[in-house]
């Protein structure tokens, strides 16, 4: 028999999980069966085990690809010279391009939230994903106010949480009401919390390129 190129197992491994992101989104995952699964990707019982053992591992592959893509969506973008602040807004403008560009593989994803309390594999990958983004909102904060961006009486730790629970909580907002939500105008607000104050003065002597014109 001959073997099956590495190729041609992406693929079919990529055709499966296509499939599963239509059929979960559309039934969730206890009302998706096997045989949901198999008449989507059009192949054997057999086969689809070949590549994922069971429905909890297919729903954890699943879950992976889409914060994979996600950070692979903001690596492409994000530059040496940016600081703290708008590494951190181009993080959340990003988050919301990918929630609008996927958005089946968004629900699998915020279903996949709460059943990590019954499905142990997703569990703990999901409390693994959570402790990530926490962490990288964490560090970007931190940088942010020994940069002197960012307010100095800032809970790094704190405001992590707030950022991912909002960014979170739009995620399932934006669900209800599909294009609701003005990612880039959220990025900017949620910065502006953040940042430095400039006193009113100095406000009123910028120009508009952002120099000042009088002392």
């Amino acid at each position: 028999m001959p073997k099956t190129s590495a190729a041609a197992k992406e693929a079919r491994q990529e055709q499966i999980l296509n499939a599963a992101v239509r059929c979960f989104a559309r039934k969730g995952y206890y009302a998706t069966t096997v045989e949901d699964l198999v008449a989507e990707t059009g192949l054997s019982r057999g086969a689809l085990y070949l590549y994922f053992p069971s429905k909890e591992a297919l729903y954890v592959a699943l879950s992976d690809r889409w914060t994979c893509g996600l950070e692979e969506a903001v690596q492409r973008r994000v530059t040496a010279h940016m600081s703290p602040g708008q590494a951190l807004q181009l993080v959340i403008e990003v988050t919301g391009d990918h929630v609008e560009a996927d958005p089946e593989a968004c629900r699998v994803l915020m279903e996949g939230w709460t059943l990590g309390h019954m499905l142990p594999a997703l569990g703990d990958q999901v409390r693994q994903q959570q402790v990530q983004a926490r962490r990288v909102f964490e560090q970007l904060l931190k940088a942010g106010v020994a940069s002197e961006e960012f307010r100095a009486d800032l809970d790094s730790a704190l405001h992590a949480q707030l950022l991912l629970a909002t960014v979170q909580g739009l995620m399932v907002e934006w669900h209800l009401s599909p294009g609701s939500i003005d990612w880039h105008q959220v990025a900017h607000e949620l910065l502006q919390s953040l940042r430095v104050a400039r006193p009113q003065w100095l406000q009123r002597n910028v120009g508009a390129k952002g120099e000042r014109i009088g002392r």
